[in-house]
């Protein structure tokens, strides 16, 4: 199995992280709505690579103490190989080390391989949001990871 590197997101991932999100989303994040996260000092962007290549790349903004999830995305060809459970799992490790009680997120209703990820990680389904998305129009499901119950 190849090794996945971990590491905050730098000027030299967003071109590749662009690509995931126009691969992955209906409405995916432009360069420079990437590259803007950079300077948010709540962003905390994190890109995995493997071969030496953007594989995958998780964004989470740090709230109060909860930390928020905006999106969590991996190349299809580097799918089923671990890259999201590494990031999921540097995720998890920095909010904690951040003081952080809570992560939260959304996720469309029709997503069951991110649904099992976050259910794998201990996430709970909290609720659902009718119509959340667009493009095509979803519901999102809500689901939360208590940090201070584990």
């Amino acid at each position: 199995m190849n090794e996945i590197q971990i590491m905050p997101m730098n000027e030299t991932h967003i071109h590749a992280i662009a690509e995931i999100e126009k691969q992955c989303f209906s409405e995916p994040w432009s360069e420079k709505a990437l590259a803007e996260e950079l300077s948010v000092p709540s962003a905390v962007f994190l890109t995995a690579l493997m071969d030496g290549q953007v594989a995958g790349y998780m964004g989470v903004h740090h709230l109060g103490d909860c930390a928020y999830v905006c999106n969590v995305a991996v190349f299809p060809e580097y799918r089923r190989r671990s890259a999201a459970s590494a990031l999921m799992e540097a995720q998890i490790q920095k909010a904690r080390a951040c003081g952080m009680n809570e992560i939260t997120l959304e996720v469309r209703t029709s997503n069951a391989a991110a649904r099992a990820l976050y259910e794998k990680f201990g996430f709970v389904l909290l609720g659902t949001r009718p119509n959340f998305y667009s493009s095509p129009k979803e519901n999102a499901e809500i689901y939360s990871l208590y940090l201070t119950d584990l």
